[in-house]
């Protein structure tokens, strides 16, 4: 094509957007591109859809007739037009906002503004279409199951009765389709998340037919119910399934009066796992749907390195708090980053988790969780990590490096072993401040506690209940000590007990403190379910199994949960501003750290080891 030819954009102001109409220009077709104030604009469709395509030749690019010159047009683009002309609505004077059209991609400052007006394109839309693609072999067999799934939710059967028609063999090939369909590329797109989740009207095609939002809701309900095998447990459910939590979530959240939010760090973090072409969309792609953006500054002019520092300080000095540094130990730098260890690269593939972190506690209104929107406004008064008490960041920015205040309080000594990780054995000399030994009752205790990370439900909201939870442990591991265990104890508690059993707390083995504990009248009776989250086994197995904590032991005898990473000799450390403690490492220098995580110590997370206001101080250059 000519560049002579090529179409030239208008400058488009900071609240304006442009649209697009078809019109008829012979056998070519054409458009009109027009530029409205974002609060005066006409009735809009909004197009969501991915910008490249599996389907063969749907990657070229076509020319789109715009007066007398010619727009380049995704190829991805041309088989829905050939939708809206089969379905008669491509000339009917609908205005289109679709963003590789309406938006000068070529223009770096105008797309950054345009994605900070994402939330009100998409909402402000009369109706948003989902273009997942042309139709497949196995397509139309998926929309049809789809419609069958809608029909037997609406007979409200049990579970049981539910598993018996769902999961007879002759729907083999229907839960397949549907996987399919759920595998398409744009389930798996960071950018399509904001544009599902904020409209009020969403339609989803599939070459000529059409579904319902609360149609792909339901069966996707019914499939969670039914517990479909190779379906539910597939990256086509899981993608979906995390796009209507956040729809759930997002709709109370905008209505007048609402308190709660939903944080772009706890959002980027939880659809880790999306699919970005550009890096920093990562970030950008969420952005709309953000309560909580930290002060993020929209710019491709900047690397994706430059996005994501800049993300981490405007965090820090917004809030006045290191939370955010907890996010490093997960989302590592990746291969080639020049990140600092304190600064997350969310570039890095993360299993999803609603509460990854300690800090991602639902006390935490500025960071969060991804929790059920059923919790929102319930009466529950959430409990607070408060290591550093109210104290807040005292912090300075030189280049990549951060220097923090706060306080060295303990080393690690022992660690149990992982599948991962061979047992490290403590050394030390045990002693607590209070200078007398503890009972095998009160350690046992406190590995309980550090087990769930004192708490008693997955979003961290109340204490860990230490008479029943307590019970559930000890039954456990008495269980664990028994030649029958492998029958009696689920396999991932029997496995850490093995890998736990000779570590050494104050001098003896825990299996020694258990049998010491021992009284011969426990029986098999102890919640043993995952799904159980407020059960003692379900915050267990969140913690050890989908944080990937390690039980570890201090040279001060504290107990304490840590990352599978940490290393014996790794210091443990009190930062003002950090709702918990932090794991650091000696690296270079003299006084230069990494971050490795967050730590769960006992008797140390609610400023009780906090010395006097006058007390001698450190600083910690964090690289």
């Amino acid at each position: 094509m000519d560049p002579a030819h090529f179409y030239i954009y208008e400058k488009l102001q900071p609240e304006q957007l442009r649209l697009c109409r078809f019109i008829r220009n012979g056998a070519n077709l054409s458009a009109v591109l027009e530029t409205f104030s974002a609060d005066e604009s006409p009735p809009y469709c909004a197009l969501s859809y991915t910008w490249s395509s599996d389907h063969p030749g749907a990657n070229d690019s076509w020319p789109l007739h715009i007066g007398e010159k010619r727009l380049p047009v995704l190829g991805s683009l041309k088989a829905f037009v050939q939708a809206l002309r089969a379905t008669g609505v491509l000339l009917n004077g609908t205005w289109w906002w679709i963003d590789s059209i309406c938006i000068n991609q070529a223009d770096m400052q105008e797309r950054s503004q345009q994605v900070e007006h994402m939330r009100q394109i998409y909402s402000d839309a009369h109706k948003v279409i989902v273009w997942l693609g042309p139709p497949s072999d196995d397509s139309d067999h998926a929309l049809d199951f789809i419609h069958f799934l809608n029909g037997v939710d609406a007979a409200r059967l049990n579970r049981e009765t539910l598993r018996g028609i769902l999961l007879q063999k002759k729907h083999r090939e229907s839960w397949t389709a549907l996987k399919h369909f759920f595998l398409r590329r744009w389930w798996s797109r960071i950018w399509t998340i904001q544009e599902f989740v904020i409209p009020s009207d969403v339609s989803f095609w599939c070459g000529p037919r059409k579904l319902a939002r609360d149609s792909v809701f339901t069966a996707l309900i019914m499939a969670d119910r039914c517990g479909a095998p190779d379906f539910t447990d597939s990256p086509a459910f899981i993608h979906a399934w995390h796009r209507r939590r956040a729809w759930l979530l997002y709709k109370p959240i905008c209505e007048p009066g609402h308190t709660s939010g939903l944080s772009l760090a706890a959002l980027a973090a939880y659809f880790a796992n999306n699919e970005a072409t550009d890096d920093r969309d990562r970030l950008y792609g969420l952005y709309g749907l953000g309560t909580e953006n930290h002060g993020l500054e929209i710019s491709y002019a900047l690397t994706v390195d430059e996005v994501y520092l800049r993300f981490a300080q405007s965090f820090i000095t917004r809030h006045k708090s290191l939370d955010i540094i907890g996010f490093a130990s997960l989302f590592v730098a990746s291969p080639g980053s020049s990140l600092p260890s304190w600064a997350p690269d969310w570039r890095t593939k993360v299993k999803p988790f609603v509460v990854p972190l300690m800090t991602s506690q639902t006390a935490t209104q500025y960071l969060g969780n991804l929790r059920p929107s059923t919790l929102f406004g319930d009466g529950v008064e959430p409990l607070s990590y408060s290591a550093t008490g109210s104290r807040t960041a005292e912090c300075s920015f030189e280049g990549y490096a951060l220097r923090v205040q706060g306080y060295m309080i303990d080393v690690i000594d022992g660690l149990a072993g992982t599948r991962n990780s061979d047992l490290i054995q403590s050394s030390a000399e045990h002693s607590f401040e209070s200078g007398r030994a503890l009972s095998s009752t009160e350690i046992l205790t406190s590995i309980c506690r550090c087990l769930v990370l004192d708490r008693h439900d997955r979003y961290m909201r109340r204490a860990m209940p230490t008479k029943q939870f307590y019970h559930d442990f000890m039954e456990l591991c008495i269980l664990g000590l028994m030649p029958v265990a492998k029958g009696w104890v689920e396999p991932r508690f029997n496995e850490w007990f093995r890998f736990t059993r000779d570590l050494r707390f104050q001098g003896r083995s825990l299996a020694d403190h258990v049998h010491n504990c021992d009284d011969g009248g426990i029986y098999p009776t102890a919640v043993q379910d995952d799904y159980i989250q407020d059960s003692f086994y379900g915050r267990f197995f969140d913690c050890v199994e989908r944080m990937s904590l390690r039980v570890m032991t201090s040279r001060n005898g504290r107990i304490g949960m840590v990352p599978e990473k940490a290393m014996k000799g790794d210091s443990i450390c009190l930062l003002l501003g950090c709702s918990v403690p932090l794991v650091l490492r000696v690296s270079g220098p003299k006084g230069q750290f990494t971050v490795v995580g967050e730590c769960f110590l006992d008797g140390c997370m609610y400023g009780e080891a906090l010395g006097p206001e006058d007390a001698p101080i450190e600083t910690f250059h964090i690289v």
